[in-house]
């Protein structure tokens, strides 16, 4: 068999070889598309403000991160579950920790309402929201956000997963809030706990000055992701 550089030129059609190359363009042109949309989608993101007695905050939610914890957040944000909250829980350096609600009849509903672990997908940092638990499968409704420079560590627990990360306007906001505890100078409340989970906000009585979110709302907005 011999080819020729004169045969492979009479074989060629350009008519042909524009139609291929304008398809192979067209189809290049829909799988990037296509990437993108589905890229766009795995990013879908959700915004929630919060105000507190210590400033706002805002937390950007990637459900791609914690399907489960993202939803779960979001349908306390839309019961007002984290109204008159109180940041029970305040250790420099290291988390502030809230999930009680106000009320103990609210908490009753939610503090028994388990769901499954999840993989923790983004390495924790200053700002990172996630659940708080005690064993597997023990995320319900307390949660905190992790602090600089300890605050980096977590994420090894089974119920610690990345939900999504608070704006620097809001890491400043919970820098007050240790401020502000160790201003007060109590020492770490976590031990209140229990007690807020019967007995409401009244059992933090003996500590007036601590910190506590006024209210979450979902919300609209144009800053760049985190």
């Amino acid at each position: 068999l011999h080819t020729t550089v004169d045969s492979q030129r009479s074989s060629f059609d350009p008519i042909m070889y524009r139609t291929s190359a304008a398809v192979f363009l067209a189809a290049l042109c829909l799988g990037t598309a296509l990437g993108q949309g589905a890229s766009d989608l795995a990013e879908e993101t959700q915004k929630v403000l919060c105000t507190t007695t210590a400033g706002p905050f805002t937390v950007t939610l990637t459900p791609s991160y914690s399907p489960l914890g993202v939803a779960r957040y979001l349908d306390l944000v839309d019961e007002g579950f984290f109204s008159d909250m109180l940041l029970y829980r305040v250790i420099g350096g290291f988390l502030v920790q809230f999930g009680v609600a106000s009320d103990p009849s609210v908490q009753a509903e939610y503090q028994h309402a388990r769901f499954e672990d999840e993989p923790n997908r983004v390495p924790f940092r200053a700002g990172t929201l996630s659940f708080a638990g005690a064993g597997r499968d023990s995320r319900s409704s307390h949660m905190f956000v992790a602090l600089d420079p300890d605050g980096a560590r977590l994420g090894g627990a089974a119920h610690e997963a990345t939900l999504g990360h608070v704006d620097e306007e809001g890491v400043r906001t919970f820098e007050r809030v240790v401020a502000n505890h160790r201003a007060a100078g109590y020492g770490d409340t976590g031990s209140l706990q229990t007690a807020l989970v019967n007995e409401g906000n009244a059992a933090a009585a003996r500590y007036p000055k601590l910190d506590r979110i006024i209210e979450c709302a979902r919300t609209e907005g144009d800053e760049e992701e985190l």
